[in-house]
C-alpha cells in the first residue's frame, strides 16, 4: 500500500469531532535563499471520539500574518471538522484567537510538550521523561487537595530562582483545570502519546548545524506515519470512562 504524501494527507477528509487537538511546537532551522532563519512549526494531532490518534497537518507559524491561523482552522472545517472541544497549545495568541473564531466552544489547555523542555533546560535531570512525569502528576491528581500536595512537592524539587520563575509563569493556571474529572484530565495531558513524535522532530531538525528547505522534509523524516497515528492511546475501559464524562458536559454532541 502506497503511503500518503504530506499534501495528500493534509487534504484527506477528517472526522466531525475531535475531543482534543494537540498543537505540538518544534523550533527548526529553515533555509531561505542565502540565509537560515529559525522558525516554529506546529504539528496538529487529534484524538477522535473513538480514542484514536490522527495526524491533521503540519504548519509553519506566520508570526506577522494575522489571517494565517484562521485560514488553517477554516481549512480543517472544510475537511469536515465541526467540533474541537479542547486545544492543547502553548501561548501562541494568534492561534488561540483564531481557533476561538473558527470553533467558538473550544477550550484551551496547557501543552506539556511545550512546558517540559523549559523545565528540563534548567534542571540537572538526565532524562526529560522524569520531568514530564512530575509535571503530568500536577494535572492528574484525584482531587484538588492532591494537586496542592503534589505542587508543594514539585516546588521542593525545583526550588532555584529560575525554576520558581518557570513555575510562576507556566503553572499558574493548573488549579483551574480541576473543574474537569480526572478521566478528562488524563486525556488532555496524555503527553506520553506525543513525546516520541516531538522528540523525533526535535532531535533531527533543531540542531544549529541542521536545516530544512520545506516542511515536507519533516514529514518524510518521520517515515511511516502509521508508526505514530491510527491506533488508540487508551484502554477500552479508560475510554468508556472518558466518554461518559464528556457526554455529561457536551450533551448535544454525538459520541456514540
Amino acid at each position: 500500500m502506497n503511503e500518503l504524501t504530506l499534501t495528500e494527507c493534509s487534504r484527506r477528509r477528517l472526522d466531525e469531532t475531535y475531543v482534543v487537538v494537540y498543537a505540538i511546537k518544534n523550533e527548526i532551522n529553515l533555509k531561505k535563499a542565502d540565509y537560515i532563519e529559525k522558525s516554529d512549526i506546529y504539528t496538529l494531532i487529534g484524538i477522535d471520539i473513538r480514542g484514536y490518534r490522527q495526524f491533521l497537518n503540519i504548519y509553519q507559524d506566520r508570526v506577522n500574518n494575522n489571517r494565517f491561523w484562521l485560514d488553517c482552522f477554516e481549512s480543517l472545517k472544510s475537511r469536515g471538522v465541526k467540533n474541537i472541544l479542547f486545544l492543547s497549545v502553548d501561548d501562541n495568541k494568534n492561534m488561540k484567537r483564531t481557533a476561538k473564531i473558527a470553533f467558538p466552544e473550544i477550550v484551551f489547555v496547557d501543552s506539556l510538550t511545550n512546558i517540559v523542555p523549559k523545565f528540563f533546560k534548567y534542571t540537572s535531570e538526565k532524562d526529560s521523561r522524569k520531568v514530564a512525569s512530575r509535571l503530568h502528576l500536577l494535572y492528574t491528581q484525584t482531587t484538588l487537595t492532591g494537586y496542592k500536595e503534589a505542587l508543594k512537592e514539585f516546588n521542593s524539587i525545583y526550588n532555584n530562582a529560575i525554576q520558581q520563575k518557570l513555575i510562576e509563569k507556566y503553572l499558574c493556571n493548573v488549579e483551574n483545570i480541576y473543574k474537569y474529572s480526572k478521566n478528562i484530565r488524563e486525556l488532555l495531558f496524555k503527553h506520553s502519546a506525543n513525546l516520541e513524535f516531538y522528540d523525533t522532530i526535535r532531535l533531527s531538525f533543531n540542531s544549529n548545524n541542521n536545516y530544512i528547505l520545506d516542511i515536507n522534509e519533516i514529514y518524510d523524516k518521520l517515515g511511516n506515519i502509521n508508526n505514530y497515528f491510527g491506533f488508540i492511546s487508551f484502554k477500552k475501559r479508560e475510554w468508556t470512562w472518558i466518554l461518559n464524562d464528556l457526554i455529561q458536559i457536551y450533551p448535544k454532541i454525538d459520541f456514540i
